[in-house]
C-alpha cells in the first residue's frame, strides 16, 4: 500500500509521483531539471524502469541496468540492495528507489523522466493511481532537426515511425476508459522555452505544488552529463545541451537544418499512418505557443 511519506522508513513509498514523457529531443530532460528545482521534488536521471524484465531473472542486461541506477541514484549500497530484494516488480523497485532518494534529500515527492513513459501510460496509472503525467510536445520539424544534429534516428522513415508511435500512444490513451484528464497534461516545448514563468506556473499548478520562481530560471546543469559519461562511457548530446542556460534559440532550428524534401517525405509517411492532421496541427501551434 502506498504510504503518504509521513511515515519515514526504509521502505516508504511517497505519494503523488510525477512522470514526464515524450518523444526524444522534445524537452523532457529540460522539464525534468526545471521541475527538480522545486523545494519539494527530487529529480534524477532516467531510470528506464519499463525496460527491466523482472520475470526474466538476473541476467547480464538486468544486472547492468541495476549497476547504472546505483550510480545514478547514490544512496547507501546496503539500502539499495535491500530495496532491490524487497521488490517484486520494476514498478515497486523504482517507487522504493526514488522515494528513498527523495527522502535522503529532504524532498517529499519525486519526478521520473524517461521519454518512453508516454508509451506506458496504462502501466503508470495502474501502478500509481495518484500519479501526474506531463507529456511534453515539440514542433516535429525541430525534433527531427535535433535528431539530425545528434546523428540518431535521423532518417525520415525512422523519425516518422517514431513520431507516430509516441504521439499515437498518447492520443490513444486519451480514449481509454481509465483515462482521467485531471492527471494528464500536455505542455508545448515552445511555451517552456519562450515563456518559462507561464509554463512552469501551469506545470506546478497541475501537479499540485505551490509556485516557486526558481523553477522558471534555468542556468544549466552539467553534472548529469559528467555522471553518465563516467558510468557508461557515452557522451549524451541531450545532457551536454542541458549544461547550457534556458534559451529560445532552439525554437525554429528546422529552418536551417531540414530540407523541404525531408519535410514532404515525413508528411507523406505520417499521412499513411493516419496522423498527418495531428502533426500539421502541432506544427501550426508551434508558431503561436
Amino acid at each position: 500500500m502506498k504510504e503518504s511519506g509521513d511515515t519515514v522508513g526504509e521502505f516508504t513509498r511517497l505519494a503523488e509521483p510525477i512522470f514526464i514523457g515524450g518523444l526524444f529531443k522534445s524537452g523532457t530532460t529540460l522539464l525534468r531539471a526545471m521541475v527538480g528545482q522545486h523545494s519539494a521534488i527530487a529529480s534524477g536521471l532516467e531510470t528506464q524502469w519499463f525496460m527491466m524484465n523482472w520475470r526474466a531473472g538476473r541476467d547480464a542486461s538486468f544486472l547492468g541496468h541495476i549497476e547504472r541506477l546505483k550510480g545514478y541514484y547514490p544512496i547507501d549500497e546496503p539500502v539499495f540492495d535491500r530495496l532491490l530484494a524487497r521488490s517484486e516488480s520494476a514498478e515497486q523497485f523504482v517507487d522504493l528507489l526514488l522515494s528513498r532518494y527523495a527522502l535522503s534529500r529532504g524532498k517529499r515527492r519525486w519526478v521520473e523522466k524517461t521519454p518512453g513513459n508516454i508509451l506506458h501510460l496504462q502501466r503508470i496509472y495502474r501502478s500509481w493511481p495518484d500519479a501526474r503525467v506531463v507529456h511534453i510536445i515539440r514542433d516535429p520539424r525541430d525534433v527531427f532537426a535535433s535528431l539530425k544534429q545528434a546523428g540518431k534516428w535521423d532518417t525520415v522513415e525512422i523519425f516518422a515511425d517514431l513520431w507516430c508511435e509516441y504521439l499515437n500512444a498518447a492520443e490513444k490513451y486519451k480514449t481509454h476508459p481509465e483515462f482521467r484528464g485531471e492527471r494528464f497534461m500536455e505542455l508545448r516545448y515552445e511555451r517552456l522555452a519562450e515563456r518559462p514563468v507561464e509554463a512552469m506556473r501551469e506545470v506546478l499548478s497541475f501537479i499540485g505544488e505551490t509556485w516557486e520562481p526558481q523553477t522558471a530560471v534555468f542556468e544549466g546543469k552539467k553534472d548529469d552529463f559528467d555522471k553518465v559519461l563516467a558510468l557508461t562511457g557515452k557522451a549524451s548530446t541531450t545532457l551536454e545541451r542541458l549544461g547550457q542556460p534556458l534559451s529560445r534559440n532552439r525554437v525554429g532550428i528546422w529552418r536551417e537544418i531540414v530540407t523541404p524534401e525531408e519535410i514532404a517525405t515525413i508528411h507523406r509517411r505520417v499521412e499513411e499512418m493516419g496522423l498527418l492532421s495531428l502533426m500539421e496541427k502541432i506544427e501550426r501551434e508551434s508558431l503561436t505557443c
